[in-house]
């Protein structure tokens, strides 16, 4: 090791740098590329990947990764859904899931859990398929996922395999994949008219909180008897891997849905875990933070209470996509797109993020906080869609149109929202000031009357640690001035 990288921090130090992206045209073409080149790293919207580049620190300048990008591929990005399935292309966003309202029962258990994935930005980037091929436990959608029964399509150059969620993973971030595989689908059962069931989240925040446990309940009820007759429910944050509770369904099954039943039920599922320990909860608080939420949610289920997912502001989120004239992206290749309406080309360097990208060539308003996309202080838009620019590659931007905080205002005028920030004295220090207006601006856009819950929600990924929340929040509400009317 490199005693000099060893006494910095992991933010100070060097990761991984990204060498070359393979932009594929198809996913046929997609997989013949991984096939010649079984070392590169997959990527969707690389929210956690580019994470894990960034802390691949240890031997700083000696690791560079090759990309294959998946993002936009026609192929990738559709909710397909006929009379027994849905299948969900391997670049649908949970935005996108989010705002796909309408389809079955059993897509709205799953997009419960995609509304607690991160923040808005986050979402508008980060993949469901992504979640379950990061393979962590506390991932949100895996617990739904494996509830319903899903399936996991997986491709090669060799052909084609479909297998149980719930046996895709093999441990703390390991799955059965094998090199030169790609997960090209997750299908789905629709629901009879017999199912319900729901899915719940307790995390140490409201928002972005990585969970200490979350679990997805569906069940069958026979029609004549009342009994139940299927029972899968799976526990997430407390083990290895999320599966479903053998223990716990066996007690469930052909029994008929009562506040006994779930009170029950709740000591079978706490005496079946053996939940970990770590920063985020204690065992014995896993144990008992399980028995409660499986309870209340029985309990919901036999009154008829379903949670009905909301559909939470998107920030921008849409289909489009950028066009890359490059089938091949290096180092010392040019990054040709739009800023704030102006063509600029420059090349991509070591500057793997669009965050490092923008503020060495044209946006220094751009600020860099954590680089782990918790702060938002890097938000800008990609496409019109607002996104963290410290986990977007620079190689998905090459084609694209980008706003900075520099382009929100005008020679002669300011935003309407910067002239609120000023009326509202909604700026301290400023340095997270580009992010939330970046963040504001797109909220308006898709909403200029947002309800208080609908502004926190969209302003979840920004933080401010000058307690600036109240001012910012009181700039958002409806004004003349937002073209909300007073």
């Amino acid at each position: 090791m490199n005693l000099e990288a060893g006494l910095l921090h992991e933010s100070q130090r060097l990761g991984t740098q990204i060498e070359r992206v393979l932009k594929p045209a198809s996913w046929a073409e997609a997989l013949d590329m991984y096939a010649a080149f079984p070392d590169a790293r997959p990527l969707a919207g690389a929210t956690d990947l580019v994470l894990e580049l960034h802390r691949q620190n240890d031997e700083p300048g000696d690791r560079k990764a090759v990309l294959l990008d998946l993002w936009g591929l026609s192929e990738c990005t559709q909710i397909d859904i006929n009379d027994s399935e849905i299948e969900i292309g391997c670049s649908v966003t949970h935005n996108q899931v989010i705002n796909s309202t309408g389809l079955d029962p059993a897509f709205d258990l799953l997009r419960m859990a995609c509304l607690e994935i991160g923040s808005a930005q986050l979402r508008n980037r980060a993949t469901v398929v992504g979640n379950i091929v990061t393979a962590s436990p506390a991932n949100d959608t895996i617990s739904a996922l494996v509830a319903l029964d899903s399936k996991v399509i997986i491709d090669s150059s060799d052909g084609s395999r479909e297998i149980p969620i719930r046996d895709f993973f093999t441990g703390f971030r390991k799955t059965v994949l094998n090199r030169s595989e790609l997960v090209r689908s997750i299908r789905m059962p629709r629901w009879n008219k017999h199912t319900i069931g729901t899915w719940f989240k307790v995390g140490n925040r409201s928002a972005q909180a990585i969970s200490v446990v979350h679990a997805g309940l569906v069940l069958e009820i026979d029609e004549v008897t009342d009994a139940i007759t299927r029972a899968d429910i799976a526990i997430g944050s407390v083990s290895e891997v999320v599966s479903v509770s053998e223990a716990l369904r066996e007690y469930l099954i052909g029994k008929k849905l009562s506040g006994a039943t779930a009170k029950a039920a709740a000591q079978v599922a706490g005496e079946a875990i053996s939940p970990i320990d770590d920063i985020r909860g204690t065992a014995t608080y896993r144990q008992a933070v399980t028995k409660t939420a499986i309870e209340r949610s029985l309990v919901g289920l036999s009154e008829g209470f379903v949670p009905s997912p909301q559909v939470a502001p998107l920030l921008g989120w849409n289909l489009g996509q950028s066009v890359p004239s490059q089938s091949e992206i290096s180092t010392l290749s040019e990054i040709a797109c739009e800023v704030n309406g102006t063509s600029v080309a420059a090349p991509m360097g070591a500057n793997s993020t669009l965050l490092g990208w923008l503020r060495a060539n044209v946006s220094t308003g751009t600020k860099e906080g954590c680089s782990e996309g918790e702060c938002g202080a890097c938000t800008v838009q990609l496409n019109g869609s607002a996104v963290m620019s410290c986990l977007t590659p620079t190689a998905q931007a090459d084609g694209a149109s980008v706003v900075t905080i520099e382009g929100l205002a005008t020679e002669e005028q300011l935003h309407p929202v910067q002239e609120r920030f000023l009326e509202e004295f909604a700026v301290q220090c400023g340095f997270c000031t580009p992010g939330f207006l970046v963040a504001a601006a797109t909220l308006l856009e898709e909403n200029n009357r947002p309800s208080d819950d609908e502004i926190e929600s969209a302003l979840a990924g920004n933080l401010c640690r000058c307690t600036g929340y109240y001012s910012i929040i009181k700039s958002l509400r409806h004004s003349d001035k937002t073209g909300s009317g007073s």
